[in-house]
């Protein structure tokens, strides 16, 4: 058993290994990495290798922390590992500390796709030394709808409403289309910036969805949808492919025509776009881990549930201390910060992400 940093010769290696896993994580592709490298993130990919063949594996995103010549390192989604096999993940996590080690990093930070109810893994999480965070990055909580059904079996297992609105907007001659050029961005980025102002959330500049474009779409990871009244754009839906699964990453509407029930037919569009692809599952990405009337998350949960599937909750984020002062001295001053710019920003404290 030996580990080694993965570059971009073993791009096409290191996304066979992600993608063939049982939760087949875009967040741990090789792309996702360099899309992030973009923007202030430096990725590290470690993989665990018996016999020449990658086991287990690991893609950290690094981040410099200003000023104290430290930095933080977080796996969006990961590790990508057999948390039963203890022995494995100890073999990585003696890696990374390696890697920790040379660039100074005073915590790594996971969140992988770990069912909460897996109670032998969380025990093997908590006796490696990790500690559950104070808040989360990635949603804990999605829905997962099964595309392997016939199509008309998967319409029927949407509810009443949700049937009744894809018809509705079918009538109203909604139109979808796949565009993702570049313009098709810049469209969808227009509608989402109002969807952000409408709803009181944050959005990245447009910058970062064009990267989206040229650094996931153009490798096949990914595309753009719109849904149109009379040419007029009125939703769209950025979606992640990757292994099995397909993702709904970021969706925005106007304002005008919301009574046609673009949305609802979007997704119905997608999902059968995804079985033609030969997809399994569709992960509608981000509810409440507890949704109840209220939460800022409840309408997203109500409209994501109509299309039936089945609510998974995961472990959420874990962390793991380096070097234990400054992880707690920059714990505090991150929460400080974010707390400080939702305020400013939003008017508000509270944390979408919370439960």
């Amino acid at each position: 058993m030996q580990s080694r940093l993965i570059t971009y010769p073993d791009r096409k290696l290191w996304n066979d290994f992600v993608a063939n896993s049982s939760e087949c994580p875009v967040l741990q592709s090789f792309e996702w990495g360099e899309l992030k490298s973009q923007f202030g993130w430096q990725p590290i990919r470690i993989a665990m290798e018996d016999q020449g063949k990658i086991v287990a594996g690991i893609s950290i995103l690094k981040r410099e922390i200003p000023y104290i010549k430290h930095s933080i390192f977080y796996a969006p989604r990961g590790p990508v590992v057999d948390f039963g096999n203890r022995q494995l993940l100890g073999f990585l996590l003696d890696a990374v500390e390696k890697e920790a080690e040379k660039h100074k990093a005073i915590s790594l930070k996971v969140d992988p796709a770990v069912l909460e109810n897996q109670h032998l893994v969380l025990d093997t999480i908590n006796s490696s030394g990790f500690e559950k965070a104070k808040k989360q990055i990635q949603p804990r909580a999605t829905i997962l709808l099964d595309l392997q059904p016939d199509a008309d079996k998967i319409l029927m297992s949407f509810d009443e409403k949700t049937r009744y609105n894809v018809r509705l907007a079918e009538k109203k001659v909604i139109i979808v289309r796949e565009d993702p050029s570049e313009q098709g961005i810049n469209i969808f980025y227009e509608m989402y910036e109002k969807t952000a102002q409408r709803d009181n959330f944050l959005v990245h500049p447009l910058k970062y969805y064009q990267a989206i474009r040229k650094t996931l779409f153009e490798k096949g990871l990914g595309t753009n949808f719109i849904a149109c009244y009379n040419n007029m754009p009125i939703a769209g839906v950025i979606v992640f492919f990757f292994g099995s699964k397909v993702w709904y990453m970021y969706g925005a509407s106007t304002s005008e025509h919301r009574n046609k029930m673009p949305n609802h037919l979007l997704h119905w569009q997608i999902i059968q776009w995804a079985k033609e692809k030969g997809y399994k599952t569709y992960d509608l990405w981000g509810i409440p881990a507890n949704p109840v009337e209220g939460h800022p998350l409840f309408g997203v949960y109500r409209f994501k549930k109509g299309f039936g599937g089945k609510v998974v909750k995961y472990i959420g984020a874990y962390d793991f201390s380096h070097s234990l002062l400054f992880y707690n001295l920059f714990e505090h001053g991150l929460q400080w910060f974010q707390n400080l710019r939702s305020l400013i920003k939003k008017g508000k404290i509270e944390d979408s992400l919370g439960e």
